[in-house]
């Protein structure tokens, strides 16, 4: 009967997405069936729908109504999903792709094919409010940069799903850039791989054992005094002190960190250090980069 069926067309609802995804996992009939067959044809059920928690990192036009999401999802990794219809003054999704939404969606995963089919969209949690204040909202659009950029497409990554939350909900509180974006270039830099150790001279390898260390956008870290010798002018000073302050902060929750008095001394060198490392890895500027440093 299903394969009889012609063209897919989009969901009218969250709830009757759960209804065909019943039909799909266990091939039962249930009182809105029929119903159902009236917006899914057989293409919807040779593709598995998949519901699962997103951050909506971007959107891009797609001709006239509908648009490309870039989506960082829980189960999925960072994918890309076309919304149709999204562009269109009464849009069934309304605010839900703002960028930066925490949401529950709905996709069709097409077989070897790089974009999936955006089905229904739930939102969970909104960020909106941050665009109230400009230094905020250009912080958070880096943090959205700095994954797009850096995570891999369709690579599972929980830990990176949970630290993009933590620090959006910390700029959304606490209206403070350094520590949250401190913490998050810290932690990405870690989860994948590129955080180099922050405790001995990159050339050298040996421990520091004075106040001050340097760093450069030609090197991967950080080097000594000794080592200094010859590199370009553009070297800069890093407390070795507030580096390990930095450190022991990011070893523990973030919300502690913010409770605390005050953010440690030198903590805007730290971070400029980090995003030099993004940047390194990345291979390309980061555009919120420069946006933050007209703010700060």
């Amino acid at each position: 009967m299903l394969e009889g069926l012609i063209a897919l067309r989009p969901s009218r609802s969250a709830a009757w997405a759960r209804c065909v995804g019943r039909h799909y996992r266990a091939g039962a009939r249930c009182g809105n069936f029929m119903y159902c067959l009236r917006y899914v044809g057989a293409s919807t059920f040779a593709m598995p729908l998949v519901e699962t928690e997103a951050i909506v990192l971007r959107t891009y036009r797609l001709g006239e109504a509908d648009k490309i999401v870039s989506l960082f999802t829980r189960q999925m990794g960072r994918i890309r999903a076309v919304a149709s219809g999204a562009q269109r003054t009464k849009s069934r999704y309304g605010g839900a792709l703002e960028s930066m939404s925490y949401v529950r969606l709905w996709v069709f995963e097409r077989e070897n094919r790089d974009l999936s089919r955006l089905n229904a969209v739930e939102i969970l949690e909104s960020f909106f409010d941050m665009q109230k204040d400009y230094a905020t909202h250009i912080a958070a659009q880096f943090v959205v940069e700095v994954a797009e950029q850096l995570l891999p497409e369709r690579e599972v990554n929980e830990r990176a799903f949970r630290l993009l939350l933590v620090v959006l909900r910390a700029l959304k509180r606490f209206r403070e850039i350094d520590r949250p974006l401190v913490y998050f270039d810290y932690w990405i830099l870690r989860l994948a791989g590129f955080l180099p150790d922050l405790t001995v001279c990159t050339e050298c390898g040996r421990r520091f054992e004075t106040e001050t260390a340097y760093y450069a956008e030609i090197l991967p870290g950080l080097v000594g005094p000794e080592c200094r010798q010859g590199m370009a002018a553009s070297a800069r000073p890093m407390s070795v002190r507030s580096l390990a302050e930095v450190q022991r902060a990011c070893a523990g929750p973030l919300d502690k960190w913010m409770a605390d008095t005050g953010k440690p001394s030198g903590i805007s060198e730290i971070r400029g250090f980090l995003e030099s490392i993004v940047e390194a890895q990345t291979e390309r500027r980061l555009i919120t980069k420069s946006l933050i440093a007209e703010v700060t």
